[in-house]
C-alpha cells in the first residue's frame, strides 16, 4: 500500500523519532536502510519515507533490546460520534509503533472510517481498481468477521495474514480493515445470544488464542499493543471489545455536554464488573480542548469530580490542521504529516501518558520509548 508520498528529511525523521539528526543519519546507515536521495546539481540530501521512518523505528527498538514487559488490549470508545475517535485511533496507533511497539489496530464500524483513513477504499471493487489503474492493495476483501468462526458455517476462517493490512510496511501499526459487510457480525451475534453461546466473550476468546500461540493461522503474539477502534454504536460486537480489553479510551468533545456519555461508559464497564469481573480500565480524553471557553472550563471541573481517575492529564486543543490534513492527498494521520505542529506535540503527550497507565514498558525501556512521544 502506497501512503509513502509524503516524504521526510532527516529534520522531520528526527522529530517523529525525538532523537537527534545525528542520531538519524548513523542509525539509518547502522540498520541499512536504502534511502533514496534528492536529485538536482545541490546537497544530496537523504529523503526518507513513511516506511524508512517505521523501520528506523523498529531497528532502535531492537537495538535499544527494548521489550514490552505485557501485552495489552485497548479499546477507543465513545458513545456519540462526532467526537474524533476515529482520529485519536490513528494517530495513538502510528505514534505507539514510533516508539518501537509492535501495534495491530482492529476497525469494528462498518462505515470503515478508521479503514479509510490509513488509505484503503471498502467500497472498491477489485475490477473498478484496475480500470483506475489503482493497486489491488486498495480494495477491502476481508475484515475481523472472516476471522472469527461465527462468519462460517463450516467453521472455516481465513488466515491471519490474508486479511491484515500494512499501509506503512512491516514495522508500522498493521490494520485488520472493515467494510460494510462487517455489519452482518452483528446479527450472527444476536442468534448466539438466542442460543445461550454469550457471543459477547466471542472477541475475548479470539484474543486469547491468537495470543497462545497455538494457531499459526492466527499468531498475535507479534503485537504489544491490539487496540479496537469501536464503532459509537451500543452493540454486542462494541461489549465484546470492551469486555476483552485491559483499557479503554474514551475521547469526549469538549465543544459538547459530555458528562452523560461518560457515566452511560462507566455504568457498562460497571456492569462487566458485576457479571465477569473483568473490565477495562477508562481513560477520558478531552478533545476539541479550548480552555478559554466557558463551557470548556465547566465540563472539566464536572468530568474531574466525577471521574478523577480516568480523566487524563493531556488534552487535544481545537485545531485547524486535523481539516487541513483531511484535505490533503497523502491522507495520512496528522502525527506522521505534520510532525512539528502543536496538535501531534499534543497528541504524542497524551500516547506517552496512556502507554505510562497502560504499564506496557518497563521504566527503563518507558524512557527510550517515550522520547519518540
Amino acid at each position: 500500500m502506497d501512503l509513502g508520498r509524503k516524504t521526510f528529511k532527516v529534520q522531520g525523521v528526527a522529530k517523529l523519532l525525538g532523537i537527534s539528526v545525528d542520531s538519524v543519519r548513523r542509525d539509518a546507515d547502522e540498520a541499512g536502510l536504502q534511502i533514496e536521495r534528492q536529485g538536482g546539481s545541490g546537497p544530496k540530501t537523504r529523503i526518507f519515507t513513511v516506511e524508512n521512518v517505521f523501520d528506523l523505528a523498529a531497528h532502535r527498538a531492537r537495538k535499544s533490546g527494548m521489550t514490552p514487559k505485557t501485552k495489552r488490549i485497548l479499546t477507543v470508545y465513545a458513545p456519540k460520534g462526532g467526537v474524533g475517535k476515529t482520529t485519536i485511533s490513528s494517530n495513538i496507533a502510528c505514534i505507539l509503533a514510533l516508539m518501537g511497539l509492535r501495534v495491530l489496530v482492529i476497525d469494528l464500524d462498518f462505515q470503515a472510517n478508521l479503514t479509510i483513513s490509513f488509505g484503503y477504499d471498502p467500497e472498491l471493487t477489485p475490477d473498478e481498481a484496475a480500470s483506475a489503474g489503482l493497486p489491488q492493495s486498495t480494495c477491502v476483501e476481508y475484515h475481523l468477521g472472516h476471522l472469527l468462526p461465527q462468519w462460517q458455517q463450516n467453521g472455516a476462517v481465513q488466515p491471519l495474514s490474508k486479511v491484515i493490512k500494512k499501509p506503512f510496511g512491516d514495522n508500522g501499526p498493521h490494520l485488520i480493515p472493515s467494510e460494510v459487510t462487517l455489519d452482518r457480525l452483528e446479527a450472527l451475534f444476536t442468534v448466539d445470544a438466542i442460543m445461550g453461546k454469550k457471543p459477547e466473550l466471542a472477541i475475548a476468546r479470539w484474543l486469547d488464542e491468537g495470543f497462545s500461540g497455538r494457531n499459526p493461522n492466527l499468531d498475535l503474539s507479534q503485537y504489544d499493543v491490539v487496540m479496537f477502534d469501536a464503532p459509537p454504536a451500543k452493540n454486542q460486537t462494541t461489549r465484546g471489545a470492551l469486555l476483552a480489553s485491559d483499557f479503554a479510551v474514551a475521547p469526549v468533545s469538549m465543544e459538547r455536554y459530555s458528562t452523560k456519555s461518560v457515566s452511560y461508559l462507566a455504568d457498562v464497564i460497571g456492569e462487566m464488573k458485576n457479571t465477569y469481573s473483568k473490565f477495562p480500565q477508562l481513560s477520558v480524553l478531552g478533545n476539541f480542548f479550548d480552555a478559554k471557553r466557558v463551557r470548556v472550563a465547566a465540563q472539566v471541573i464536572a468530568l474531574t469530580s466525577k471521574y478523577p481517575e480516568a480523566w487524563m492529564d493531556n488534552q487535544i486543543s481545537t485545531s485547524e490542521e486535523f481539516k487541513k490534513v483531511l484535505d490533503e492527498d497523502d491522507g495520512l494521520p496528522l502525527a506522521l504529516a505534520r510532525p512539528t505542529s502543536t496538535p501531534s506535540d499534543e497528541l504524542r503527550a497524551a500516547t506517552r501518558e496512556l502507554v505510562e497507565r497502560m504499564g506496557v514498558l518497563s521504566s527503563a525501556a518507558q524512557k527510550d520509548g517515550l522520547r519518540a512521544a
